[in-house]
Formats: structure tokens, sequence, C-alpha cells
């Protein structure tokens, strides 16, 4: 068998079957298909293995901060085993221990049911094959499913077939196919057997060849299978998506640097501790290691996985309700660092429906309003609207396109749509607005004759019988194709003989067309048919249409560039249509250029490195093609979102930070490679989601320096107490709860603060900025000073006293670690307003967040449940006096005192450009 590599493109038909030996009435024998399937293989997309569920469970425990917390369970068992007789029995002696053993196996399962989804790309692409195929075999036909292909294969096509493998057309008959979802082409494409391409030519010129995923729209064809399974261009994109890694996204990089610095905190701190007690010849060791253990669950921010998953999923919800469905937690906060947005041109920024936008008829220069296939829309001659019912040129060019048309226009769900052609659909849609709606027509008229459209005539005739039993001819097609053959003009309501200079004015008026970007068709009759009904024609006049731009992505792309978000259209269309689209959407400026496929080719990774921040458009593109581009941006330090919706876009959609599907008229394919998909199909979503990330990241910076601060406290307080040769101020059950229960609500509401003003005109932050800065690591030092020092101050007020018995000894202990844990408990609650904003006073907006306030009175009430006579054994504490709770809530109120006076001093040095920076952040 020859190689898959060849270029069958560049063959002849009987070239082709000579390399493959068979006759392609036969087709091959059951024996030559049986032998070629042992050699190649099923006709199937090739599969990226996938971890089991095991695996996958086991991931979660492999993390630092989860490693040293069952760290500290062991140690916490040993202490226990060792040390049995510390006013605790049974279970409860082990109390601590089950504590943070369930905490890592709850985070452990929060992230795999979250993680636990399967990649479905290539499942996707499996169902996108076509299931069976009509197969020549031994001189019959037999439909079999298309896994059974072989190269050499003979494949019969018709109307509405999808093509089951990569196949060299043998036989065409008026063949056009739809390969927009592999290409990026707006257009159906026409196909000929006959036609030779250069070896060079990229795929969607190759006229003579058809590619398994796309379908036949018009014709009959026979094929030659030439590539099956993971040599088909579907199948090499499979391949792509098989072998591309998912890359961590900005927050989960953040979020494990912060993790390695909590790490190295906690273990620099337990190894002063161990230093210490050793110097002084602790004999203890065991409670040595219970301190040890006390510093890793008061370093550790338990609740911060769990924190971060449930505001991720609360985000999620919002975007959902704006139609931004997000598949994947972290990308929810990803889009909202973005720099760069490269879009999909075709069914993304325009429509994927050919609308006529220009018109020359009778003389006149028309411009068509409306979008998409609804028939609603003005005509404007001059920028002033005219009554289309009036214009008689108008009424007889609708007519023409209606009656010369083989697609329909249908109204479902809502919504309208075209079977057949897309660019007969656009007529149909212009014939409708003008009154002259097909199926009313044909009620009347009757078709008597058609001569289809072919990839050579270029034009399409039909004739028609009218009500009086006249028959007409038709015509629709290339200018080039149509006005040789005109005898005739329409002009102004009249028919006038053609001359050089009204038909120049037609080819000035389809070149002013053309440099729009629009394609230009010619529309003809023919009143009396005779023999040759394409001859001495009647020029109607000209249409212009294009697949437009949505309405709304204009202003979402300016509200893109405000917010420092650079906006790229990638797209398999030609270059002019492309560079057309990008001036009318706003995306092109000056200096701005355009880069071809071929010319990317031509391109060193360090020359597409160099050059990519320059190209707003990308032009003729491939699938290996977008992969380059987005890991050239990637490359330099760009955080890119991906957009798309074929088949074509799905590697580099899984490639980027942040892949992006449509949700009505994208590919299952691209859906499942996707992080996010649009539920509406509508750019300007994404602008949304972006705001929606960037008030994501600025609450989780709010509630991990809210949740560090407090552990702050912790740290130092079991630091200070252990270089004062004090008994542990907490046990590791009463941390524990602080970290979990006490401050996980507050967080978790700071989680949903409302967003602030002026996050849509700020850059994107830096892909090297890590989640808090110098300034908020000192404040969160100074928190846990101020936190550490009332507690401190707290435990100094009961000191042992002389000839005291041991059980007094305990009980003066447990009264002192009960007020330390009331007011380290409550403290982070009045901090919590603290966290809101770095400049703006925490009374500013008091009550804008009612969640927080909700959050902070339920922990308030919680921590009340410790002080029951029921959980008193647990958490070891006693009652308070009222003068003991006044002294605690005043100390608990010190951090945010400390700040307001803090920020009024920021706000007084900075003046109205402090308050100014306040408010855009």
């Amino acid at each position: 068998m020859p190689s898959p590599a060849f270029h069958w493109h560049a063959l002849t038909p009987e070239e082709v079957t000579k390399e493959w030996e068979v006759d392609l009435a036969r087709g091959l024998s059951v024996e030559q298909a049986a032998s070629r399937r042992e050699r190649v293989g099923p006709n199937l997309l090739p599969q990226a293995p996938r971890d089991p569920a095991w695996k996958q469970l086991l991931q979660q425990f492999i993390n630092p901060l989860v490693l040293t917390l069952l760290a500290a369970a062991v140690i916490a068992a040993v202490v226990a085993v060792l040390e049995p007789a510390r006013g605790h029995s049974g279970l409860s002696r082990f109390s601590d221990v089950i504590a943070i053993a369930l905490i890592v196996v709850v985070n452990a399962l929060l992230g795999f049911f979250q993680e636990r989804r399967a990649a479905k790309a290539l499942d996707a692409l499996q169902k996108m094959a076509a299931p069976t195929a009509k197969i020549r075999r031994d001189g019959g036909v037999v439909v079999e499913p298309a896994s059974v292909l072989v190269p050499g294969d003979v494949v019969e096509l018709d109307t509405g077939d999808q093509i089951p493998a990569d196949m060299r057309l043998a036989e065409t008959a008026d063949v056009e196919v739809e390969e927009s979802s592999l290409t990026g082409e707006s257009t159906s494409v026409p196909k000929s057997a006959r036609a030779l391409c250069s070896e060079e030519a990229p795929l969607a010129e190759r006229s003579n060849m058809v590619y398994m995923g796309t379908s036949v729209v018009r014709g009959r064809a026979l094929g030659l299978v030439v590539q099956t399974g993971a040599s088909t261009e579907l199948g090499h994109i499979g391949t792509l998506m098989a072998t591309t890694k998912e890359e961590p996204t900005p927050l989960e990089t953040r979020l494990a640097v912060t993790g390695r610095w909590i790490l190295i905190g906690c273990l620099v701190v337990s190894a002063i501790i161990f230093a210490v007690g050793f110097l002084r010849a602790e004999p203890n060791v065991a409670m040595l290691l219970l301190t040890a253990v006390s510093v890793a669950v008061a370093a550790i921010p338990e609740g911060l996985p769990a924190i971060t998953t449930i505001t991720l999923a609360l985000g999620m919800q919002r975007m959902a309700k704006r139609g931004a469905l997000v598949r994947k937690l972290p990308a929810v906060e990803t889009l909202g660092c973005s720099t760069y947005i490269c879009s999909d041109k075709t069914g993304t920024m325009t429509q994927n429906q050919m609308t006529v936008r220009a018109v020359s008829v009778g003389g006149h220069r028309l411009e068509v309003e409306g979008e998409g296939y609804k028939p609603i829309g003005a005509f404007l001659r001059g920028g002033e609207k005219i009554d289309a019912t009036q214009h008689g040129d108008l009424q007889l060019l609708a007519r023409a396109v209606a009656l010369c048309n083989s697609a329909r226009l249908e109204l479902k769900d809502g919504a309208y749509k075209v079977l057949g052609d897309p660019t007969e659909g656009a007529l149909l849609t212009l014939s409708a607005k003008v009154g002259q709606a097909r199926d009313q027509l044909l009620e009347s008229h009757e078709l008597v004759r058609e001569i289809p459209f072919s990839s050579d005539r270029r034009m399409m005739t039909v004739i028609v019988r009218d009500p009086e039993g006249k028959e007409h001819a038709y015509l629709k097609g290339g200018a080039e194709k149509i006005l040789p053959r005109c005898k005739w003009v329409r002009l102004a309501g009249e028919r006038v003989p053609a001359t050089e200079a009204n038909l120049h004015a037609v080819l000035d008026d389809a070149d002013a067309m053309a440099a729009r970007a629009l394609r230009v068709l010619a529309v003809a009759r023919k009143e009396e048919v005779g023999d040759d009904p394409e001859d001495e024609l009647e020029l109607l006049g000209i249409v212009g249409m294009m697949d437009p731009p949505r309405p709304e992505v204009r202003d979402a792309v300016v509200v893109a560039h405000k917010a420092g978000v650079k906006v790229v259209m990638i797209t398999g269309d030609h270059r002019l249509t492309a560079v057309a689209i990008a001036k009318e959407l706003g995306l092109w400026g000056e200096g701005d250029v355009a880069v071809t496929g071929a010319e990317l080719d031509d391109m060193s990774a360090q020359l597409l490195e160099e050059r990519v921040s320059r190209v707003r458009v990308f032009a003729r593109v491939t699938a290996e093609h977008k992969l380059r581009i987005v890991r050239a941006l990637k490359s330099r330090g760009s955080v890119v979102a991906m957009t798309g919706d074929g088949v074509n876009d799905a590697p580099s959609i899984k490639e980027a930070q942040i892949g992006i599907a449509m949700g009505q008229g994208g590919t299952d394919v691209a859906r499942e490679a996707a992080d996010m998909v649009l539920a509406d199909d509508n750019f300007a979503t994404i602008v949304v989601a972006v705001r929606e990330g960037r008030a994501i990241f600025r609450n989780i910076q709010k509630f991990i320096f809210f949740l560090l601060s407090s552990n702050a406290g912790l740290v130092m307080l079991v630091f200070a107490t252990s270089m004062m040769d004090w008994a542990s101020p907490l046990t590791p059950l009463q941390i524990l709860w602080i970290n979990l229960v006490t401050n996980g609500l507050p967080a978790l509401a700071l989680g949903v603060d409302p967003p602030e003003d002026g996050q849509m005109r700020e850059k994107p932050r830096g892909v090297a900025e890590g989640l808090l800065d110098t300034r908020a690591y000192l404040g969160m030092v100074a928190v846990g000073a101020i936190m550490a020092a009332a507690a401190v101050y707290l435990y100094s007020l009961c000191p042992p006293h002389r000839g005291e018995t041991p059980d007094e000894h305990l009980g003066h202990m447990i009264h002192a670690r009960t007020m330390v844990f009331c007011v380290l408990a409550l403290s982070p609650l009045f901090h919590t307003f603290n966290c809101r904003s770095r400049l703006n006073s925490a009374f500013r907006g008091l009550f804008s967040n009612r969640f927080l306030w909700v959050a902070n009175l339920i922990s308030a009430g919680i921590h009340l449940l410790t002080m029951t006579t029921v959980l008193r054994p647990v958490f070891q504490t006693t009652p308070l006096t009222p003068a003991e709770w006044g002294l605690v809530l005043g100390l608990s109120a010190l951090p945010i005192l400390a700040f307001e006076v803090w920020k009024l001093l920021i706000r007084s040095l900075g003046g109205v450009k402090a308050t100014a920076v306040a408010d855009a952040s």
C-alpha cells in the first residue's frame, strides 16, 4: 500500500485508483479489505489514556499542605498513645487526630468530585464520524459501519451524508460540502473530481477532496478512501488534543506557591520550637511533639481549599445566569487575568448566517439592513429608507432569487433556519424582506426545469412557468459568468441594451462590494426561453453578501480594550474577508497586520513569537497554526483565552489557559475541550465573564488575607508561649475549630463580596504577580501580632498559684485557655470588615454585603455552643463572667480599630489620589 502521506489532491482519480489497486466499479474484495484492515487498523479516532478513579483520588493527597496535616495527625496519635492520662479517656484522647484526619478526607473528596470529569472531547470526535457508509465491495453496494473502511475502499455519497473518511473524489455531480467545522469557511464549498490542486494547496482549497466529519449539502459523488482513523485530518486533530497537556491555571499556580511558603514557614517555626526545647533539656518529648502539631494546625489554613472551591462554584452559578457555563472551576478566575482573547471569526464574532448587505439594482446602490436569516430589514439608498414594495426593479430581482433557489427558510423554536446552502438562504431572506417569499411564489409559479450550479459553470438556472402559462428563465451566478451573456440591462424600470458603459458601471459596483469582502452574485432572466435559456439575458442586478458580525461584538471589543485585553481574530477564511470584518468590529488599528497560514508556515517559532503581538488577524489557518499561535502568545507570558466553535478550534481551545466554546452553534468537540461554554453564543458574554473573573480573584485575595492573618495570630501565640515555656494556650482541636468552623463562614461571605468599581478600567494582573503583595503580608503580620498580644495578655491573667493542687492548676489553665479561645475566635469576625478594602474605611458600605453579617452572627453563635455544658468536656472550656466577656469583646475589636487608624493615615498622606486609587481597586 502507498504511504498515507501522499498528496492525493495533486493526483488524478486514475492515478489514485492505480496507487490503491482498486476498480471503481467493483471496489475492493472482502479479502482485500480484511487484509488492509489488519495492517492499518479500524477507522477509529485516537483516544487519550485516562487515569482510573483510584489514582485521581490518590492525587488529592499528594499536596505539601495535606501531607503536613497527615504528618501532624500521626504525631498527635503518637502523643495520645504515649500520654494517655491527660484528662481524657477512650476515643476523646484521639479527638485531635480524628478532627485533622476528617478535614484531610473532606478536602480530598471535594477535590476528587470536582475534578472527576471525563475529557469527553475524543468521545465527541468519535460521534462525529459517520456511523455507516455505502461501500462498493465485490461489485455490489453494502452498508457497513464506518469503522470497517480501509484505504482503497470506494464509497458512494449523497446529499445529507456525513463523510466517513478522507477521500479523493473520483466522480461528482453538482457536489457542495459543508466544511466550516473543519476549516472555518462560512459557506459550503463546491467540489469537483476533475479538479487538480498543487501539492502546497491548503486544506480549505483542496476542491477534489472530502474529509471525515464534514457533510454533503448538495449533489452526489463517488469517493476513494485515502486515509482512515488517526491518519485523517480529523484524526490528526484528535491526536493533537490527546497530546496536548492541560497546564495549571494562574490561580492554581498562585495557590501552590502560597501553599509552599506556608509550609516553609510552618517547618521553620516548628524547628525553632524543637531547638529551643532541646536546648532547655525539655524532658517531655511528647509535649514538644504536641506543640509542633499545634503549630502545623495553626499555620495551615485547612479551610482554604474548600472555601476557594465553594467561592469558584458560586461564581460559576452567577456566570451561568449570564449565559456562561463554566465546566472547570479554576476557569472562573482565570478569565479575569486574560491578556489575549483569540477568537474564531465564523460563528463567534460573526453569526455564521450569510446575509445580503448590498444590492445594485435598476441603477441604484442599496444597503440592506437586518441580521441573519430573519426576514426583517430596511433598504436604504443614500442613507435614506425606501419603500421596497414600490421598487419595481428590486421586486423583480427578489422574485428571481427566490425562484432560482433550492433552499428552504423555516421558523423553528423562535429562530429562522435554512435547510440547504447558506448562500441561497441569504437570497431567500432578501426576497422575503421585499415581500417575495418563495413559498407564496410557488403557489402561482411552476418549476419546469433546473440546470444546477456546478463548480465549472459557476451559475444556476431554473425554467419557471408563470400563471399565464409563459415560461421564463431565471439565473444567478458569478458576475464574470453572467455579465458576458447579457444582451440587456434593467435600468430605472426599463429594459435597455447592454453597453460597455452600463456593464462597466455594474462591474464598478461589484468591485466596490468585493472591496468590502462581500461575496458578489449576478442575477438575470430571459423572458422567452427559446433553445438556449442561458443566452441573450437581461441583467437584473447584483447582490453582495457576507457572514455579518454579531451586533454586540463591537461594544464588547471596546470594553475588552479598555480592560487591557487584546482581541485577535483567528479564522480559516480569506485574509480580505477577515480584515474587513476586523475593521467593522474595531479590531483593526494603525500598524496592525494580517498573517495567513502559508506565511505562518514560513515563520520559525522564534520569529512568530517576535511578531505575534502586532498581528490582529490570522487568516487561512489550520488546527496546527492555531496551536502555534496560542503557544507563541503563552511563551511571551500572555494569559490566553481561545474562543471557537468548530472541530478545528478544539486543540487550541484545550491548549489555551482558558478555552471558550459556543453552546448553540458549536460542535461537541469544541464544547468538551473548553473550560467555558457560551450558552447564548454571545461574544459580549465573554466580557461579562472577564468582569466576574476579576471580581472573584479580588474576593479570593480578601478571604486569603483574612484566613492567613487570623492564622498568623494563632502561630505567633503558640510560638510566643513556647518561647516563654508556658503550656500550650490552645489544643489542636480548638485551633481547628477556629480555622474551619468559626472562620470558615466569614471567609466564604468575603468570597461573594460585591464587585468594586473600576475593575474593568484596570490592566490585567501579571502572570508572575502573587496572590498577595508585600503590603498585604505586612498587614497580616500586624493583625497577627495584635491578636497574639491580646491572647498572651489574657493567658497571663490566670497564672498558677503556690500550693494549688494539680486539679486546681488544670482548672486555672482551662479557664485561661477559654478566654484565649474566645478572643481568637471572635477577633477575626471583627477583622472581616477590614478585609473588604485596602484603603476604604470598614464603615463605608458597611451593610452592602449582608451575607457577611449573617456569617459573622452564625459563627459567633456556633462558637458560643462550645461554652455549653454538653461541649465543654470536648473543647475543655469553662463559663466566663460578664466582666471577662466584656474584656474579650474589647480586645477582639482591636484589629478593626488599628486598621481604621492605618487606613486613615494612608488616605491623609495620599489625599485625593489615594481615595481615587481606593475607588478603582
